[in-house]
């Protein structure tokens, strides 16, 4: 019988939950990311199991006083199941060549892990969340540090904090080659504007890195909206994180 393993990521805006089994992620849900008591918690996780009881539970976190809650609605849960939480002294599958290997979040982690299994070394990881990140793993195989910008929630909400008269917007999108109201123009600077951050990151990184033989993905909850139609030879791969959060924990693990 195949094993089955609760994945969760926990980021600023949103959680991803997934069912991890034989190297994929069969089911996955996003929630938004906010203090919940362990009882709520623990029924998304049993409504995400299904009839699946998982041999253990994974858990990337940035967000360090959700992490503790989801612990609670785990033992809830599956008081016998194995708990596995991220961090750089495991073994990652990839090495690391960074001065403070602790201030590495647990995401980014995972997506080196997850990139350098599926495409190999080089590669470069592009991750859409509540900020944007890029990661980068070296042709030697080890994670050497990464690029960090604003993401799209912070752009909207600081437009609509720090200014009289924008709004606060959803995602959207565009319909025109230009803005025809305040909202289209703020979703329309959104999408180019990230495409453009995208293309002149990944160029400079090209040209200051100078390796043959470059791969680059793209993850994240706004990654296909942004990416999608640009042209740019990036892999959109939805699951990456917490394919990476099954494959450390069977890494660390398995026997």
């Amino acid at each position: 019988m195949q094993k089955t393993l609760v994945v969760i990521d926990i980021g600023n805006t949103s959680t991803t939950l997934g069912l991890y089994r034989d190297g994929r992620i069969i089911r996955m849900n996003r929630m938004p990311t906010r203090e919940r008591a362990s009882a709520g918690l623990a029924r998304c996780l049993a409504r995400m199991a299904g009839k699946h009881t998982p041999v253990g539970v994974a858990l990337a976190s940035v967000v360090p006083v959700a992490t503790g809650a989801w612990r609670r609605a785990v033992r809830r849960v599956w008081p016998k199941a194995d708990w596995l939480e991220v961090h750089h002294r495991l073994n990652l599958g990839v090495g690391i060549d960074y001065p403070s290997p602790e201030t590495i979040g647990a995401d980014r982690l995972c997506n080196a892990s997850a990139a350098v299994d599926r495409y190999g070394a080089p590669v470069i990881v592009v991750d859409f969340g509540t900020a944007v990140t890029f990661d980068i793993v070296s042709p030697a195989g080890n994670y050497i540090g990464g690029i960090i910008a604003p993401g799209l929630p912070l752009m909207f909400s600081y437009l609509a904090e720090k200014t009289a008269l924008l709004p606060r917007i959803e995602w959207g999108r565009g319909v025109h080659d230009v803005g025809k109201s305040t909202k289209e123009a703020m979703r329309l600077g959104a999408i180019w504007g990230y495409r453009g951050l995208v293309r002149e990151i990944e160029t400079e990184l090209k040209k200051r890195l100078g390796w043959k033989g470059m791969k680059y993905c793209a993850t994240g909850g706004y990654a296909d909206r942004i990416m999608r139609g640009t042209g740019l030879a990036l892999k959109i791969d939805k699951d990456l994180t917490l394919y990476g959060i099954g494959r450390i924990y069977e890494l660390n693990r398995t026997k």
